[in-house]
């Protein structure tokens, strides 16, 4: 099975808390590639190669309208220029990037094993690892090999299905936070999605992770994020798209907008 995915992912954020200080304030957008195919009936394996550009971006004005018109919290838009890039950390390390970058990702490759597999429930259990193709530099790698092992169980009724996956991440090094990354972190996400009929679908999805940073900034602690979107199959091929927002606030990109192609 083939998959593009396409995201962009929008954020301002300013912390100041003891000895640490972070600002984050650019548009990340991201193309993930990846290849999924069976090596027996029970075994899968996947790779996952991304493609990663920071830069200004376009989506600051549209957002901060959005807040306005709605009366949403605009938090620190309104004291920074539109459409810049700033990646700025101070305390354990120093970390600055202030320009447009594109750089490789780092890539993944996972394996899992489908304990059941049917039309009505899936279980499955992966492991998988990350290896540090990506730029330090460019913070589109922290520097290190990680690796997750987590269970995905998925039931589905006529029109419904539910699905979730509760799994362990374990970072081997770090050269962003000088170490400080050495975090074994938890991370979870409970799926629902309801069929429209044999096209279109819509699906709820809410990810938290526990902290992989040891930081008293709330953008490097726990996070939680909601994302909302549709589905719309074509013959052998299905299109996923919708958005996700930080539902606890300053833990996560402000809003992520994503469109996926799988086969």
């Amino acid at each position: 099975m083939l998959a593009a995915t396409f995201s962009i992912a929008n954020t301002v954020d300013a912390e100041a808390r003891g000895a640490e200080e972070l600002l984050v304030d650019g548009e990340s957008d991201t193309l993930r590639l990846s290849y999924e195919n069976s090596v027996t009936q029970v075994w899968r394996y996947r790779f996952t190669v991304p493609v990663v550009h920071d830069s200004g971006g376009f989506l600051d004005s549209p957002i901060d309208a959005w807040h306005r018109f709605f009366g949403f919290s605009r938090g620190s838009r309104p004291y920074y220029p539109k459409g810049q890039i700033v990646y700025f950390y101070s305390g354990k390390s120093r970390v600055y990037m202030h320009q447009t970058q594109t750089s490789l990702g780092d890539v993944s490759a996972e394996t899992g094993w489908y304990a059941a597999d049917t039309a009505e429930h899936t279980l499955s259990f992966w492991g998988g690892v990350k290896a540090p193709t990506g730029s330090v530099a460019k913070l589109t790698s922290d520097g290190a090999w990680d690796a997750a092992v987590w269970g995905h169980a998925a039931h589905r009724w006529p029109h419904w299905q539910l699905a979730a996956e509760l799994g362990l991440m374990r970072p081997f090094g770090d050269e962003v936070f000088a170490g400080s990354a050495h975090l074994n972190s938890a991370f979870g996400r409970v799926a629902v999605t309801r069929d429209l009929g044999p096209v279109w679908a819509l699906r709820a999805q809410l990810d938290g992770q526990t902290s992989r940073v040891r930081s008293d900034l709330r953008f490097l602690g726990p996070s939680a994020q909601l994302t909302v979107g549709a589905v719309r199959r074509w013959r052998r091929w299905r299109l996923e798209m919708g958005f996700s927002e930080d539902t606890a606030v300053n833990t996560a990109p402000d809003i992520t907008f994503f469109l996926g192609i799988h086969d």
